[in-house]
């Protein structure tokens, strides 16, 4: 079949297939459970009434790969409820570049269509697998492209608020609550079913999906939180998957909440160790920067992303954990976080603040709302208590909670707010599953413990190979070479025998160490100020730079104009030092640090290469020879002498401020 065609087409077997499957597979709750014998007779009326499933063509929006076909999945947002209302979820679909395709389609689905088309355009970059897959991208329900997105940015905000409060972190959830509140409060009056916002919900997509599309079977690609719904959709409907692609996997029945923390811990201990000693316990390292902190305080300024607004905040010791937890999902900020732990720990907080706003940023991009929604129903209730000190034996006294992830805390508190049922909880444990599984874990993954991860796949697929990706946080295994290669050569042929471990993520990433770095957090603003082509941040060096270049190109014609006229070009010559040497300085400035940021990425958040400041001197130098120049004849002479000392004057007391005073 024509898979372009295929998008407008509704197959009607695939539609009866498709309400057998749903009232076999889903009980009450709106779980997928094992294939067992049919449904309670209520389940089965209820999966019948509710809205059948369709797909239409649809219009390609900006940033869809090219050659795509684009459609809409149209489903019932609660299945279990008969006057449930649709929702439509955009997917397109890449065909192979050759036709027919000779390996089973990929399915991707991450948190996000954004982190989705990521992934997909990253599979598409292998010739590989782009002349041998179908790519297919499915949006998961409630995200920012669906028809009906669960969005609350008031919630978001009011968490990134908190940070500004320094009560405990139970006690600074109460306006995330009433906005959550307030958000599902919309949601149920516009008509919308906060209970369709789960993992059986969306593994029912993906199964509706490849039936309507006609593929017989495809390879299911997960990540992060989406590796239990493929799970699940491997269960529900073994036949229609010929392979997983896991990156990181958590299972359905999982403790999320404590394997969080035993994997902030783990990889915090593997950074320790990949130190060479320089950091020999993080894990304690990180226990007393959070008693630091605690005692004294950590202010500063941090960008809140949802309302464009600067915020000044007053960090707690759980803030402290939290937002380590969330910056070493960014492999670039994990290589530098020992490096600001060490310093916070010993009383310099100011350090804190180019972390928070990678923190923050990763938090957002998370899609927070949606991810306490569904966590309400599939995990939260399920999941253990934060962590407590005992009280001494016999005191009776309560338990003293120690420093914990916030980001649990507000959907502890959350989930006992808003209302929405948790699943059934004897359909959150899944059969193994026969189908053979590629399976990565990331050994610096805060999530998850990458021994964890192999336990879990050798338990849910007897059939699966997992490979260890050295110092890649949480970030997707395929953004390394060494994964996408791997992928690739299992895609070829499932369950071949791939490597078992990439250690390009230690090398691109390596461990900062203090000798290596002049502390600075103000250079992040100026590094940041760069990539996003914001010129307020860079005024002072802009003008200079345009100055010392425009100096530059009238001097030198300057010069050979009066070295043909045969004039005297000794003083001429001398006032050209101050041009030279300015332009030769943001040369340098400019090799200096582009050169060790792609070394380091995550450089620039602790400080600049230790020469960089030597670079002064060259300004100095050239400061210093502007004075021929006001020995030059002419009002013109004059004007370009004091404007270049203002201009120099300037950039010195910048370059100082940015780049050599260690803050």
């Amino acid at each position: 079949m024509d898979r372009r065609r295929a998008i407008g087409i509704r197959a009607t077997a695939a539609g009866v297939a498709i309400a057998a499957l749903t009232a076999t597979l889903w009980g009450a709750s709106g779980a997928i459970a094992a294939p067992v014998p049919a449904a309670p007779s209520a389940a089965v009326n209820a999966a019948s009434l509710a809205p059948a499933a369709e797909i239409a063509p649809a219009d390609c929006p900006p940033g869809t790969p090219g050659g795509a076909a684009c459609g809409t999945l149209t489903v019932p947002e609660n299945r279990n409820n008969p006057s449930s209302r649709t929702i439509g979820l955009p997917y397109y679909l890449v065909p192979a570049s050759q036709q027919p395709a000779s390996g089973a389609p990929v399915l991707v689905m991450t948190g996000s269509t954004t982190q989705s088309t990521a992934v997909a355009e990253r599979l598409l970059s292998d010739s590989a697998i782009r002349s041998s897959h179908d790519v297919v991208v499915l949006a998961p329900r409630g995200g920012s492209d669906t028809t009906e997105p669960f969005r609350c940015d008031a919630a978001v905000s009011a968490y990134i608020g908190a940070m500004t409060t320094t009560d405990t972190p139970a006690d600074e959830m109460g306006d995330v609550v009433t906005a959550m509140q307030t958000c599902i409060a919309d949601l149920i009056a516009s008509g919308g079913d906060p209970s369709g916002y789960n993992r059986a919900q969306t593994a029912a997509d993906i199964v509706e999906l490849r039936a309507l599309v006609g593929y017989p079977t495809w390879t299911l690609f997960g990540q992060g939180a989406t590796t239990s719904v493929m799970q699940t959709v491997a269960a529900a409907d073994p036949g229609g998957v010929a392979g997983l692609v896991l990156d990181g996997f958590v299972p359905a029945d999982q403790d999320l909440k404590g394997l969080a923390y035993a994997g902030l811990s783990t990889a915090l201990t593997t950074l320790s160790a990949r130190s060479s000693d320089e950091y020999p316990d993080l894990p304690t390292t990180l226990s007393d920067a959070g008693t630091v902190v605690g005692d004294d305080s950590a202010n500063g300024i941090v960008h809140d992303p949802v309302s464009q607004r600067d915020r000044y905040y007053d960090l707690t010791a759980s803030d402290v954990v939290t937002l380590t937890q969330l910056a070493l999902r960014d492999p670039a900020a994990a290589e530098s976080l020992p490096f600001m732990l060490t310093r916070v720990s010993g009383g310099e907080t100011d350090s804190l603040q180019p972390f928070a706003d990678v923190a923050v940023q990763r938090f957002v991009d998370g899609d927070p709302a949606l991810t306490w929604l569904r966590q309400c129903q599939d995990w939260q209730p399920f999941w253990s208590a934060d962590p407590t000190l005992p009280a001494p034996e016999g005191s009776g006294e309560d338990p003293t909670p120690l420093p914990g992830l916030t980001t649990f805390v507000a959907a502890d508190k959350i989930c006992s707010s808003i209302g929405v049922p948790a699943v059934d909880a004897g359909t959150r444990g899944l059969p193994a599953s026969g189908a053979p599984a590629l399976v990565f874990a990331s050994d610096t993954d805060p999530d998850v413990p990458a021994d964890s991860v192999t336990a879990f796949a050798a338990g849910a697929f007897p059939a699966s190979q997992v490979v260890r990706m050295q110092s890649n946080g949480a970030d997707s295994a395929i953004a390394l070479d060494c994964g996408l290669q791997q992928v690739s050569t299992w895609l070829a042929s499932p369950g071949a025998a791939v490597q078992t471990e990439c250690t390009d993520g230690a090398e691109r990433y390596p461990v900062i160490a203090a000798d290596d770095v002049h502390e600075t957090i103000r250079v992040a603003a100026v590094v940041d100020s760069v990539r996003t082509l914001d010129p307020l941040g860079l005024v002072v060096p802009l003008v200079f730079g345009a100055f010392a270049v425009l100096w530059l190109l009238g001097w030198a014609i300057t010069l050979i104009v009066q070295a043909a006229r045969r004039e005297p070009v000794g003083l001429l010559i001398a006032s050209g030092l101050p041009p030279v040497t300015g332009v030769a300085f943001l040369v340098a400035a400019w090799i200096v640090v582009s050169g060790a940021i792609a070394a380091t990425p995550g450089l620039a958040l602790v400080g600049v290469p230790t020469i960089l400041p030597w670079l002064g001197i060259l300004l100095g130098v050239g400061f210093l020879a502007i004075i021929p120049v006001w020995r030059l004849r002419g009002r013109g002479a004059a004007a370009l002498a004091a404007s270049a000392t203002l201009v120099w004057i300037a950039m010195m007391v910048w370059f100082a401020w940015i780049a050599v005073l260690s803050s």
